[in-house]
This record gives structure tokens, sequence and C-alpha cells, in this order.
């Protein structure tokens, strides 16, 4: 059945030859830097179940990525993670087009649904992501019996953002995206659909409210919203968020809900000592109707991670060190509870850097 919503975005997605209307007249010469911006990210860890003793290093992303523009209005990005599950991946390869107010964008990319979701490892607190990203997104294989995959926290398809921060401090974001994951160009009947609205600037109060409704590449109707609250200062963040997800399986509706709570403090050093900043670290965060691959029936748990971050960014590289407890209090345990780190308590000592 096709979405109320899609021949709506649709056409605002195609309206890109009409955009010049919104462009504000201007007279000036815009010098334009065409040079190809090189950036990337490794991250690697070190964690220890406190259930049963078990050990084991990881590099978790392996990234490179080549941003620039080829005119004054459009740009392109394209990224790859080297280590996707020891698999190369391609992550983004879209090309943007952009005006004061609008922007076009087609191609693989964020399908902008939940902030966290679409964070970099750069940009996480923790080591490990919160519930809200890792399993918000969650779904049933049903050629499998059992197996749980991910639509991930990209797609291919069309993104429109209206930016209105010239009067208020608010930017859309409206997409049609094909429903079936990265690097996967496949014929749908009907588009999935995502929606989100932002408000604040860099520093001090933001929100935002996002919605994504489609079906998975299984033909399963899917449905999620979210809802965002955050306050940034130079030294201080608090961040909260919870979500939802309404997913039909076997004859029958699941919803998966998650939130979290986290927030940090930085101590600065004085220029030029051994590191930038110390931050503690603190999160909270709390799930019902989880699910995960190779778990038979779902788990309700809660977390509270406790750590400490280490800047030592220079210049143009940021890098951080990373420490943290989890501990895991869980009202209904998965099948495989026992044999699974993934709930168990842990420690993780994480490096991450990116340039």
């Amino acid at each position: 059945m096709l979405n109320p919503l899609q021949p709506l975005l649709a056409a605002g997605l195609l309206l890109t030859s009409a955009m010049p209307l919104l462009a504000q007249p201007d007279t000036s010469t815009t010098k334009v830097d065409y040079a190809p911006k090189i950036d990337g990210v490794l991250k690697v860890k070190f964690e220890e179940s406190l259930y049963d003793s078990r050990m084991r290093f990881d590099v978790r992303n392996s990234r490179f990525g080549v941003r620039g523009k080829t005119s004054e209005h459009m740009s392109y990005r394209t990224q790859v993670e080297f280590n996707n599950e020891g698999k190369l991946s391609v992550l983004d390869a879209y090309v943007a087009y952009q005006l004061p107010l609008v922007e076009v964008a087609l191609g693989q990319q964020r399908y902008a649904f939940s902030t966290d979701l679409g964070r970099s490892p750069i940009q996480n607190i923790f080591a490990n992501r919160t519930f809200v990203a890792k399993y918000t997104v969650c779904y049933a294989d049903s050629s499998s019996r059992g197996a749980i995959r991910s639509l991930g926290s990209r797609d291919i398809g069309g993104l429109l953002t209206v930016n209105l921060r010239r009067w208020l401090p608010v930017a859309l974001k409206l997409g049609l995206f094909n429903g079936s994951g990265i690097n996967t160009p496949a014929w749908q009947e009907a588009l999935n659909v995502s929606a989100k609205v932002e408000y604040g600037g860099e520093r001090g109060l933001q929100a935002a409210a996002s919605y994504y409704s489609g079906q998975t590449p299984y033909a399963q109707p899917v449905a999620m919203w979210s809802g965002e609250l955050r306050y940034i200062a130079r030294s201080f963040t608090l961040d909260g968020e919870a979500a939802q997800r309404a997913l039909r399986r076997n004859g029958a509706q699941e919803i998966l809900t998650s939130a979290y709570l986290q927030g940090f403090y930085s101590f600065y050093f004085k220029p030029n000592r051994f590191a930038k900043y110390l931050a503690p670290t603190l999160r909270y965060d709390v799930i019902r109707n989880g699910c995960y691959d190779g778990a038979i029936g779902l788990f309700d748990a809660q977390r509270v991670s406790i750590g400490a971050n280490l800047s030592v960014a220079q210049k143009a590289f940021q890098g951080e060190i990373r420490a943290s407890f989890e501990k895991y209090i869980i009202s209904r345990k998965p099948s495989d509870f026992s044999t699974n780190p993934l709930l168990h308590d842990k420690v993780t000592i994480e490096m991450v850097v990116a340039f």
C-alpha cells in the first residue's frame, strides 16, 4: 500500500530544478575550495566479561572517507568501512545540491532518524552504543528462524533538508528510501519514509523528533518514532532520548521501547600538556522487548555505564582513550545469556582516533 506521504516527499525531492527560485540574490563572488577533504576513523578496544572472565581484542571501526565540492552549490561524500565484520562495506555515497534554504541529497546516506543512531565512533562517549542505537532498528529475518537483521543507520534514497536557521533555529528533513539497507538498490512497490525536525544551535538547548515508516526487506510493516532533548556547553553535555518501534511478526505486533540519559563533564588541562581534557562519563539506559541475533525470545534490561575519557586531540586530529564499566540489570533473559557476553557486566578499554 502506498504511504500517503510518499507523493508529497517525492515531489519535494524532484524539485531540484525549481530550487533557484528559492535562492536569495547574491552579487558577491564566493570562493569555493574544490580540493577533496580526506577523513578517517580508527577504533580499537579490549573487553572483559565479568560474568565468565572471557576477554577479547576488537578492531571495531576502520573508516576512510572523502568529501568535497564540484561547484558552489553541489557537493559529494563517500566513505568506506574496511572492517565490517571482516569485510569492506561502502557507508556513504551521495551527491547533494545546496541553496541557502534547501538541500537535496541523492544516494546512500543516513536516513535522518535519531541523532544517536547516526553518531560516528568519535562522537560516542562510550565504547558500546546505547540500546536506542543498537536495538531500535532490529527486525527478524523471516527466511531464517531466529536470525535478527538491522535496518542500520543508512540506506539508498533521497533526503530533502529545509534549513530555517536564518530566522528560527529549526531544520526539517524529509526522506524516501529503498528500505533495503546499504549497498542494496532493490526495486520496491512502495518506498520507506523518514521525517525529522531539529531545534537548536551548536550550543545550549537542543531538541529533535523523528519518525520512520515502511517495511523491512521481508515485507514486514515497521514504524519507529523518537524524541530527543539535550543541553551542550563547552565543558558539559547532558543528552537523552526515548524511542519505540512497532513491528508485526508472525501475525502479532511487537513494541520495542528504549531510552537513555547520559552526560559528561570535561576538566581541561593547561595547553601543551599530555592531554586536552579528562571527562568523567555516566549513562543509564533501559530496553523492553529487545532482541538480537542468535537469541530465541525477547529480553528486558537496564544498564548503568560509568567511565572516563581522556582527550589527546591535537590540531586537525581527534583522539580519545576511554575506560568504562557496564552493569546490567536483566529482568527477562534471552535464551543464550550464559554463553553470549552481549548483556554481561563488562570492563572496556578503548582507543579511537579521527582525522
